[in-house]
């Protein structure tokens, strides 16, 4: 009599009932007992040819969140710069391109500079509108746990991110990242982004007097 089981053929006498090689062990001399031992676990060998046992190798969706802040956090220390490239553009000054290719939601770099509160923030501000040629536009502003803050990335630093130029209809977006308990502005990909390409997200700057400053901010 044979069991069959997805198209293997089992002898039904490997399913040895474990209570029997108990008294089988226990009424034999020592030598045959070793015998007898050695095929039953051959046996339950054989039986893990038929019926693997699976170990899912999924991770939970905590441990995938944990791992990719880790990933993510290492980049913004490290200040990563992969796949970036600066150049100039007629009529615009300079631009950040990618050099290879981007999936949306990827890491593309820092928006560093200073971390200010608001009111500083608009301090600072009054007097770059006064002198626009010479300083642009890069304060950047957010809240984070109900506290309003500046990144002022006004000051050439030798950093990427501030050099991301404007457009409503950019491929990059920002996102807040906690950090050892302070707020950090990542850019990531607004959608999947071809090498050769130049890195561009909105600025969300909507006031007319800043827009007046600087009117390629319509754009």
């Amino acid at each position: 009599m044979y069991v069959q089981y997805r198209e293997k053929v089992l002898p039904a006498r490997a399913n040895l009932n474990p209570p029997k090689l108990v008294h089988l062990l226990t009424t034999s001399p020592p030598e045959v007992k070793s015998r007898k031992l050695t095929r039953f676990t051959a046996r339950c060998q054989k039986l893990t040819d038929y019926f693997p046992v699976r170990r899912s190798k999924r991770q939970p969706l905590s441990k995938i969140k944990d791992l990719e802040y880790e990933q993510l956090k290492e980049k913004i220390l490290n200040k990563c710069t992969d796949g970036l490239e600066i150049r100039q553009i007629e009529g615009k000054g300079r631009g950040v391109f990618s050099t290879r290719h981007f999936e949306r939601k990827e890491f593309i770099v820092e928006y560093s500079g200073t971390l200010i509160s608001y009111e500083e923030a608009k301090k600072r501000e009054a007097e770059y509108v006064k002198e626009p040629e010479k300083y642009g536009c890069y304060m950047y502003y957010f809240v984070f746990k109900n506290k309003k803050y500046c990144v002022d990335g006004t000051a050439e630093d030798g950093s990427y991110g501030r050099l991301l130029n404007h457009s409503k209809n950019g491929n990059v977006e920002s996102k807040l990242v906690n950090v050892n308990s302070k707020p950090v502005l990542v850019l990531v990909a607004k959608q999947d982004i071809q090498p050769q390409t130049e890195l561009c997200y909105d600025y969300g700057e909507r006031s007319k007097e800043i827009i007046d400053s600087h009117p390629w901010l319509n754009q």
